[in-house]
């Protein structure tokens, strides 16, 4: 592939340049950057006259099947949101629902330059057929979570997550993989063990939901006696982690997710649709903190 007369993002002396330049790629790698590139014979040409070619873009934190869902209930707070509105709604979706909700998603990401994207949903066997159909590349999961469940259902996610990560097709490069315990308040110490022990036997990352509302603060008191910084660094300290949202993070949770393996996905339409305010990225990344961006609403956009 030949992709000619481009305006071509690059980073050149640790700064952001944009160059005309054409880009020859080559079993899926770019071999070449430079101006005006002869055609070889039967190569294919795209031009790029007045558009811009960079990297895709990554959305660090989504559930990706959920765009079907987007502009409904509106003004709810989270737990309202979550309790009486979409997990009841939730309960009743299809695995062929599921499958072709994450096809909508993904040829609207694709078409808007987002190429990789970590999620975090139920049925996530549909979700990789549409993955690998689509040629995306995703990092997948089957969330954890026992608050409210019986313990034979945490056992049943559990096995779930294994049989999904087991039945994964090891050539496929594209696809990879986190343990995602939903949230510190969705999650019992014990959830937040097992989350712990899969992450370190599979060597993989944990994906969480963390201090998205004013609400969960005293929730995860409750549950675990502790903070939530506390029972992060407790389970996770020495695992890389993403954090979706990070909206209630203070001063002291600052020091202690500085000196851990983390990142915070910031979340300012889904947070501000439903009363939780916005992180403090500015702060965040002064202090060190790596902040990425994505949306649960729509998928990619911002």
């Amino acid at each position: 592939m030949l992709i000619k007369n481009g305006k071509v993002v690059i980073f050149e002396n640790n700064d952001v340049k944009v160059k005309e330049l054409d880009i020859r790629v080559e079993k899926e790698k770019i071999v070449m950057l430079s101006s005006n590139i002869d055609k070889k014979e039967n190569e294919y040409v795209i031009d790029a006259t007045n558009k811009v070619v960079m990297p895709g873009l990554i959305n660090t934190h989504s559930h990706i099947a959920m765009s079907i869902f987007r502009g409904t209930f509106e003004g709810c707070n989270l737990y309202t949101w979550l309790h009486e509105k979409i997990w009841p709604i939730e309960e009743k979706l299809t695995p062929q629902q599921i499958y072709d909700a994450s096809s909508l998603s993904f040829l609207e990401m694709i078409s808007t330059g987002t190429t990789c994207v970590n999620d975090q949903y139920f049925m996530p066997e549909q979700t990789r057929k549409s993955a690998e159909k689509m040629k995306m590349r995703v990092v997948l999961t089957r969330p954890l979570m026992d608050i409210g469940s019986e313990e034979s259902e945490l056992n049943k996610r559990i096995e779930e997550f294994i049989d999904f990560y087991e039945s994964r097709d090891k050539e496929n490069k594209l696809i990879t993989y986190t343990v995602s315990p939903h949230g510190l308040y969705t999650c019992s110490p014990k959830c937040l063990e097992q989350a712990r022990n899969l992450a370190l036997k599979y060597d993989l990352p944990v994906h969480l939901h963390f201090l998205e509302s004013i609400d969960e603060i005293e929730d995860i008191k409750k549950i675990h006696g502790l903070n939530a910084v506390e029972v992060l660094k407790k389970y996770f300290y020495d695992i890389h982690t993403i954090l979706a949202h990070g909206v209630k993070l203070d001063d002291e949770g600052i020091k202690v997710i500085k000196k851990m393996d983390c990142g915070i996905a910031h979340n300012p339409i889904s947070n501000l649709r439903l009363g939780c305010k916005i992180a403090d990225t500015t702060k965040y990344i002064r202090e060190g903190i790596n902040v990425a961006l994505r949306n649960r609403w729509t998928g990619i956009r911002q």
